[in-house]
This record gives C-alpha cells, sequence and structure tokens, in this order.
C-alpha cells in the first residue's frame, strides 16, 4: 500500500509535548496560536503529589487534562476515544489518517522505540501524521525532535495503549478535525490562566493536587530518606521538574511567556520567580540523588514556601 502521510502536516520544534502537538495542530489549521499560549489556554500548570506508582513517589507538574480544557476554551468539541483494544485503535488511527486527518495521541515512552527508555512515562502526547504498513512505520511530530519521527506502527500502537496518565489504562487518542473559530486571544488567554487558578486552589480535588498537594509534598518527603530508592526518587523529580519537556521550572517558565500577552507586570514577575524558585529546588534534588546519603528537609522547607507563593499567585490572578 505504501506510504500515507497527512498533506502538509505541520512541526515546530517546542518544549513541551502537549502544547507542542496543540500549537502543531493549530498551525495546521491556520490559526496562529504559540505554544506557551495553547498551554495557558489549556490551563496547563499543575502539581501532583503521587504515591504508589512507578516510581514509588512522583512530583509531576502539569495538569492532567489540558488538551481538554484547550478545545473547550476554544468552543471546540472533544472527547478522548477510549478502548482497550489494539485493534480498535489500529483501525481509527490508519481511518483518520487515510481521511487528511491527524491524530492526537497519548502515549507511554516507554514503548516507544525511538525513545530507548527504561522507565515508563505515560502522558506522553504525540500527534499521528502518517504511516506505512509495508514498513510497519508511523510517523509522529514529537516535542523539540525536528521533522516526523519514524516509530514501529506495533510500537505506538502499545504505547498508545498504555499511555493513559497516570493509570496507564484505557487508551485515550483522538481525530483533530478543522475547527470553525474566530481566536480572542486576550480573552482565551484569560480564561485559561482563571480556571488554572481555580483548580491549583481547590481543596475538592485529589489530596496530592494543586496548592494542597505542595503542603503534602513538603510534610511526606522527608520520608524519601527511608526509602531503597531514594536516590532514584530524588533523580527522577529532578528530571520531570526540570528536563523531560517542562520547559524549565516545571513549565512556571513557559507559563510566564503566554501571561506576559495579557496580565500585567508584577504578576507576570511573580510567575518568573516561582519558575525560578523551582529550578533550584530541582538543583538540590539533583545534589541529593549524586550524595552518599539523604536529607530531604532543605526541599521540605523550599516545597513549603513555594506553595505560599503559588497560593498567593493563583489568588491575586483571579482578583486581576
Amino acid at each position: 500500500m505504501g506510504q500515507t502521510i497527512v498533506k502538509n502536516w505541520v512541526h515546530v520544534p517546542g518544549r513541551h509535548c502537549a502544547s507542542t502537538a496543540l500549537a502543531d495542530l493549530m498551525r495546521f489549521y491556520g490559526y496562529g496560536l504559540t505554544e506557551p499560549e495553547c498551554f495557558c489556554i489549556g490551563a496547563g500548570l499543575g502539581f501532583w503529589y503521587i504515591e504508589g506508582l512507578n516510581p514509588s513517589r512522583i512530583l509531576h507538574f502539569r495538569s492532567r487534562d489540558i488538551e481538554e480544557v484547550f478545545f473547550r476554551n476554544i468552543g471546540v468539541d472533544f472527547t478522548w476515544a477510549e478502548t482497550d483494544s489494539r485493534d480498535d485503535i489500529r483501525t481509527a488511527l490508519l481511518s483518520s489518517i487515510d481521511g487528511g486527518m491527524p491524530v492526537l495521541l497519548r502515549t507511554d515512552i516507554f514503548y516507544l522505540d525511538y525513545y530507548k527508555s527504561k522507565t515508563h512515562f505515560p502522558g506522553h502526547v504525540v500527534v499521528l501524521w502518517g504511516y506505512d504498513l509495508e514498513d510497519n512505520t508511523a510517523y509522529v511530530s514529537d516535542t523539540e525532535r525536528k521533522g516526523l519521527t519514524q516509530c514501529s506502527l506495533d510500537a505506538l500502537l502499545e504505547g498508545v495503549l498504555h499511555g493513559n496518565f497516570p493509570e496507564g489504562t484505557h487508551a485515550h487518542f483522538t481525530p483533530v478535525a478543522r475547527p470553525d473559530l474566530v481566536l480572542q486571544r486576550k480573552k482565551l488567554l484569560a480564561a485559561g490562566a482563571k480556571e488554572n487558578a481555580k483548580s491549583m486552589l481547590s481543596h475538592d480535588a485529589f489530596e496530592g493536587y494543586g496548592v494542597g498537594g505542595m503542603r503534602l509534598a513538603s510534610r511526606k518527603i522527608v520520608e524519601w530518606k527511608a526509602l531503597d530508592d531514594w536516590r532514584w526518587l530524588a533523580r527522577f523529580a529532578y528530571q520531570v521538574m526540570e528536563k523531560r519537556g517542562t520547559g524549565g521550572g516545571g513549565f512556571r517558565k513557559m507559563y510566564a511567556e503566554a501571561l506576559e500577552g495579557f496580565l500585567g507586570r508584577k504578576l507576570v514577575s511573580a510567575m518568573r520567580q516561582i519558575a525560578a524558585r523551582w529550578t533550584d529546588i530541582s538543583a538540590v534534588l539533583k545534589e541529593i540523588s549524586e550524595a552518599t546519603s539523604p536529607d530531604f528537609g532543605m526541599v521540605a522547607d523550599m516545597l513549603f514556601i513555594q506553595a505560599i507563593k503559588e497560593e498567593e499567585f493563583y489568588k491575586d490572578v483571579l482578583d486581576y
């Protein structure tokens, strides 16, 4: 059958997987939203303190539902297709590409052969633009990688099957059709920022989420020193905070760029300072991961202060 690739596909390398994918899709359909703008409109900031997964303790800095929130805020119906059937996923993906429609995918990088990762990391978003059945190849756009990246089609299907964060079950994918929009940037950015502020201040969500999650993490992280995998926990937290597609400072550095388009200088400066402090925390965690014995006391204090600073910021956004 040969190669089938969506005509005029678009990929501009970015910093975070989901916001890069959303920006690519918007550019493909003629709407020039930048990656930071897509991230903000999707209320992308988050904080999670999670126990019981792999690694055994996780700090995560992005909201879970940036994709759904983004499309909802721009006025487009959006629903993840959910299935546990590999055959159903394969049929849906190929059919969409045959119709000239790119597909937004959640994956686990552990299964994507071009990563060669030994660690599971579900929730990684890519866009499928094409396939070649003769070579068992899929063509995806992925964050900072240039052009289209080739991946085994079977590997991609496995990644999608296990790609839903955090539980890693029920595949999440959706073909994205051309939206019919009249973009009002400042209004969309303000809506996203206020929604983000409300979610980070919410007391009704998962205990380890938002500002409350930061306070929980500040109390719990001192217990990491007694765990056998303390070194890996510190290293992984550093990586997730600063290296694994956040753009620096747990996504806060990129978020500050979007805020420049509609918020006052004082609030933009406050977010930049918050981002810099997350980078400082990540540096301490990196040092701990390289030490002979662990001491998470300083990180606990820094997390406590960070919770105060972020709470102040989100309250100021809601009052702006």
